[in-house]
């Protein structure tokens, strides 16, 4: 039974709250409400085991939450892009590259940064966090430094006490150690002792593991600037440095306070107990951007992973206008800190346990536990999802304007999207001014009028494209690159477009937000290759698809065809292939995030410039790789019913490109559902058998041009290629003599 959405909950960050509710949400979803997650990148880190990844303990995944798998698991929509602003009024939320989202239900939970007010810290020095762009930075800058065999150290200074700034330089310390660099570390603090939150016994322990280190603690060192080399601090003292990392006291992002949130003198949004912020009801929030305004407390991983449950109750109770929960975090918590060789101290009450020897070592096992059960409930995800009860959903029930909609949707009338919805989403889209368009989309009649181009041929191909990505805009822009990738194959000029466009039934607010988001995608794509939208029909199914018939235009003596090889050419591939198993990994839930996206840049790449290359170098034959796969564009490309003698096709494998990823999917067995049909069609023209048949007979989405073109301009087009957004590209087999038509996989002859 299909269960439509009224309400749209966004939750803003991959913090540890949200990792959570997002798990618990998978679990016992609320019908009526649509989760929605924006973060800047996939993989978010648990700061927890930050020292141990800085000190080679754990490796990168172990220590990060993959953010777009989990909401793919979850089947929660991922938004790529960071928040700049949120519009209260409107509810919208302002994403960098992104047209942004509309909310009724908000939640933040986002990262901190070290405070940079001194300056020249944003151009010579490096904040702990954002962790992930500082593990990057530390990589490099380790295997930068020299080794022990050498007479000059590098100079690393540490500007902070507190416990990051001891655990991260302890880390530090003891990873340059075991990989036989040679550094000199140095701790910078105001105060007259580090760590000063923390009882005498502690502070001893991180003393005697820093002096076992040979760090060198500079006590009454004020930072006053930072520059290329050098560090001004007060009374006049220089010190000389090949690096600065800044654990400082952290601060929030700005764009809360600028966008009217209530926050406090530092930044930080203010929460009544329920979570919820003081000034707008709709919003809340946990984790270190956040306080409480009765129960203010330091920042800390500790307070958002005991938010995460209250926080995940309260937005389900929002939502269905029931009373909200009380969190009162607690005053005094356990710390574990990590003293750089797998030892710990446990701090709590005013005591400390462990440090050095036997106890520390037991302390730093009782910290990896913690750390290693909580990553492991959000990282070992369950296979199958336990199964959805179907929930009636009560009139008032959701804190809603469309909760007085009928959730039943009829068939009738082509089951069209209703024309104010149209309107709003038409009249927010901007389209090229083309004098050959008659009659366009302002014009609002029966059918679109256009004057071909004088002189040429015209050419169109439609093509439709479901939904493989969760965000409606990126899901427009692949639907009209792939649709436009055939009339650059064919060597012609987009001209104009039609669109039928099929969104999922829900209520109507989310309708006409996700029909905005997919209109401009495609919009976006299509006004950037001048090409201009002209009509189309809008419709309601299960599902959101959209299809667009592109018009082009071409002259006669140019048209690019695919079954023109000529024995000799040498073949190019443009994109890697293994699009299809990348995301069917994701639905099977084995796919890291960051595989997807790389290959959503790839296939967010246009085939233009390709298509405009391919020409200028004289290539024989063109085609695109989409459904049919590889080899099955390469049977279609053998068809010469003009010639009598056959062509052989011979494959290097291993040079064909693949996506990064793809290679692990296929040894778990992960397949495309059209993989069986390619396979059957390619053994048809193959002479030996197919292995590692998976890539080969994948069907693409927004696949590359597949390219023939002479011997002797083979290297030239493919330096160019290229050097115009094609890193990948590669010559992956030859066209040779033969008597009959068929393919080859191996070294040619």
């Amino acid at each position: 039974m299909f269960a439509p959405d009224y309400i749209d909950l966004v939750l803003i960050g991959g913090g540890h709250a949200h990792a959570q509710i997002i798990k618990m949400w998978a679990m016992d979803p609320l019908p009526g409400v649509r989760l929605s997650l924006v973060s800047p990148h996939s993989y978010t880190p648990y700061s927890g085991m930050l020292p141990g990844l800085l000190g080679g303990h754990y490796q990168f995944e172990q220590a990060h939450i993959d953010l777009r798998r989990l909401c793919a698991w979850a089947k929660v929509r991922y938004i790529e892009g960071a928040v700049t602003a949120i519009d209260t009024d409107t509810k919208h939320i302002q994403i960098t590259g992104h047209p942004g989202l509309c909310a009724d239900l908000l939640s933040v939970n986002i990262g901190i940064t070290p405070a940079n007010a001194i300056p020249g810290a944003e151009q010579f020095a490096i904040g702990v966090k954002p962790i992930a762009q500082f593990h990057q930075q530390w990589l490099q800058l380790l295997q930068a430094l020299p080794n022990t065999t050498e007479q000059t150290p590098a100079r690393i200074h540490i500007i902070g006490a507190g416990i990051a700034g001891v655990e991260s330089c302890l880390a530090m310390a003891q990873r340059i150690r075991s990989e036989g660099r040679a550094a000199k570390l140095f701790l910078l603090y105001p105060d007259d002792d580090i760590l000063p939150e923390l009882p005498a016994r502690a502070r001893r322990v991180a003393r005697a593991a820093l002096d076992r280190y040979g760090v060198q603690c500079l006590a009454q060192h004020r930072v006053q600037a930072f520059a290329q080399g050098h560090i001004q601090c007060s009374q006049e003292r220089v010190l000389a440095s090949d690096f600065s990392l800044l654990c400082t006291q952290a601060q929030p992002a700005q764009w809360p306070s600028a966008s009217g949130i209530s926050c406090d003198q530092r930044g930080f949004i203010l929460l009544n107990d329920q979570l919820q912020s003081i000034s707008h009801p709709w919003i809340f929030a946990a984790g270190d951007t956040a306080q409480q305004q009765r129960h203010p407390r330091p920042q800390a991983g500790v307070f958002a992973v005991r938010q995460g449950p209250v926080l995940f109750a309260n937005l389900r109770r929002h939502a269905q206008k029931q009373p909200l929960k009380s969190f009162r975090p607690q005053q005094r918590f356990l710390k574990l800190m990590s003293l750089g060789d797998k030892q710990a101290v446990a701090i709590r009450n005013g005591f400390s346990l462990g440090g050095s020897g036997w106890l520390g070592r037991l302390m730093w096992r009782w910290k990896d536990r913690i750390d290693r059960q909580f990553m492991a409930q959000l990282q070992q995800l369950p296979t199958t999802m336990p199964a959805t009860t179907i929930i009636t959903i009560e009139p008032g029930s959701l804190n809603s304007d469309e909760q007085a909609l009928d959730p039943m949707r009829c068939e009738g009338c082509g089951a069209k999207v209703g024309a104010s919805i149209l309107q709003r989403a038409l009249a927010k889209l901007k389209t090229p001014s083309d004098d050959s368009i008659v009659m366009g989309l302002a014009a609002r009649e029966d059918a679109a009028v256009f004057k071909p181009p004088a002189g040429k041929l015209m050419v169109q191909s439609v093509d439709s494209f479901g939904g493989m990505v969760s965000d409606p805009y990126i899901q427009g822009q692949l639907a009209a690159l792939h649709a436009l990738s055939d009339i650059f194959a064919m060597g012609a000029t987009p001209h104009s477009a039609q669109a039928l466009v099929t969104m999922a039934s829900n209520g109507e607010a989310i309708v006409e937000r996700d029909l905005n988001l997919l209109l401009q995608g495609a919009v976006a794509q299509l006004n950037a290759h001048r090409c201009s939208l002209i009509g189309g029909h809008t419709s309601e199914g299960p599902n959101t698809q959209l299809a667009l018939c592109i018009n082009g235009s071409i002259e006669p003596d140019k048209i690019s065809t695919k079954a023109n090889l000529q024995v000799g050419d040498k073949l190019i591939l443009c994109k890697p292939l293994g699009s299809g198993i990348l995301f069917a990994g994701q639905q099977l839930g084995l796919c890291q995030g960051p595989w997807i996206e790389a290959a959503l840049a790839a296939m967010l790449q246009s085939n233009r410039a390709a298509a405009e290359l391919a020409q200028h170098y004289g290539a024989s034959a063109c085609t695109d790789i989409t459904g049919f796969g590889l080899l099955g564009h390469l049977a279609e490309m053998l068809r010469r019913p003009d010639q009598n003698t056959g062509l052989k096709l011979a494959l290097q494998p291993g040079a064909i490109p693949l996506y990064q990823g793809v290679a692990e999917l296929v040894k778990q067995g992960v397949r495309s559902s059209l993989f069986s049909h390619n396979l059957s069609l390619a053994m048809a023209y193959c002479d030996t058998s197919i292995d590692g048949a998976e890539p080969l007979c994948d069907p693409q989405t927004c696949g590359g041009l597949l390219v023939g073109v002479t011997a002797k301009q083979s290297d030239s087009l493919l330096q160019a290629l290229r050097q115009s957004g094609y890193p990948q590209a590669a010559i992956i087999g030859e066209c040779l003599a033969s008597v009959d038509s068929r393919i080859c996989l191996g070294t040619s002859e």
